[in-house]
C-alpha cells in the first residue's frame, strides 16, 4: 500500500465503530479541532482510521462543509505516516475523530499546521499510554 494514500479502509465508518469512538474514546482540543481517539485491538486491514466532521449548524452550505473536510483529509493524508508507523509497530488500531469547531473557513496551510500538532499530541499520548500498560 502506498504511504500517502487515504483509502476507504483508512476512513472510519459504520454506526458501531463511530459509536464506540464517541462513547469509549478520549478527547482533547487543538484549535480548530476537537480530537476524539480510541485505541483498540481490531482485525481490520488498517491500523489508523479517521473521521472528519464539520457542523451543519455553523456551515449552512454543503460546499463549505465539503471544502473543510477536503482540506482536513488532505492535510491528514500528507502527515499521518509517523502515527501510522507507531500503530503498525504496536499492533493496535487507532480510530481518530476530527471535529472542526472554528466558525470560519480557515486556509489549508493553517489546517495542515494544526493537523501536524494534533498528530504530535496523539503520538505523545499513545507512547505514554503504551508505557503505562507495560
Amino acid at each position: 500500500m502506498k504511504a500517502h494514500q487515504l483509502s476507504k479502509s483508512m476512513r472510519l465508518d459504520g454506526k458501531k465503530n463511530v459509536g464506540r469512538l464517541f462513547t469509549s474514546g478520549t478527547s482533547f482540543f487543538c484549535y480548530p479541532f476537537k480530537v476524539v481517539y480510541f485505541q483498540h485491538v481490531d482485525d481490520t486491514d488498517s491500523q489508523l482510521r479517521v473521521l472528519v466532521s464539520a457542523s451543519r449548524r455553523t456551515f449552512k452550505n454543503a460546499t463549505d462543509r465539503n471544502t473543510i473536510k477536503r482540506r482536513v483529509k488532505e492535510a491528514w493524508r500528507k502527515n499521518k505516516n509517523a502515527l501510522l508507523e507507531e500503530q503498525i509497530t504496536n499492533g493496535m488500531t487507532l480510530d481518530v475523530g476530527l471535529i472542526y469547531t472554528a466558525k470560519t473557513l480557515l486556509d489549508s496551510h493553517f489546517i495542515e499546521d494544526k493537523i501536524k500538532q494534533t498528530i504530535q499530541r496523539l503520538l505523545l499520548r499513545e507512547t505514554l499510554d503504551n508505557k503505562n500498560t507495560l
